[in-house]
């Protein structure tokens, strides 16, 4: 579970300057309703919202408190595929725009 919350908040991470990169360029739009909001509040807003989620996951790994429930590892694993699907549209829309 470590290696899936690593995972996760790396590409968290990834995901956000390259998502905020896409939109700053009007590639790509945003969306998720609630991150589109915050983007629209500001972009700073908007990567520091990204940031803060992933050093939250970190903070479970430095504290030795991720949970090991089936349920949370079903939502992790769940979340980490879902998450590289979004994360390989966003690359690829913008590889489509360059």
């Amino acid at each position: 579970m470590v290696r899936v919350f690593h995972y996760l908040s790396l590409l968290n991470l990834i995901d956000a300057f390259v998502t905020y990169y896409g939109l700053e360029k009007a590639l790509i739009t945003e969306m998720n309703p609630i991150m589109d909001k915050i983007y629209h509040l500001h972009p700073a807003l908007f990567v520091l919202t990204k940031v803060s989620l992933s050093l939250f996951l970190y903070l479970f790994i430095v504290f030795k408190r991720v949970p090991a429930s089936r349920l949370i590892k079903g939502i992790a694993f769940t979340a980490s595929f879902l998450y590289t699907i979004v994360f390989g549209l966003h690359c690829w829309w913008l590889i489509l725009t360059i």
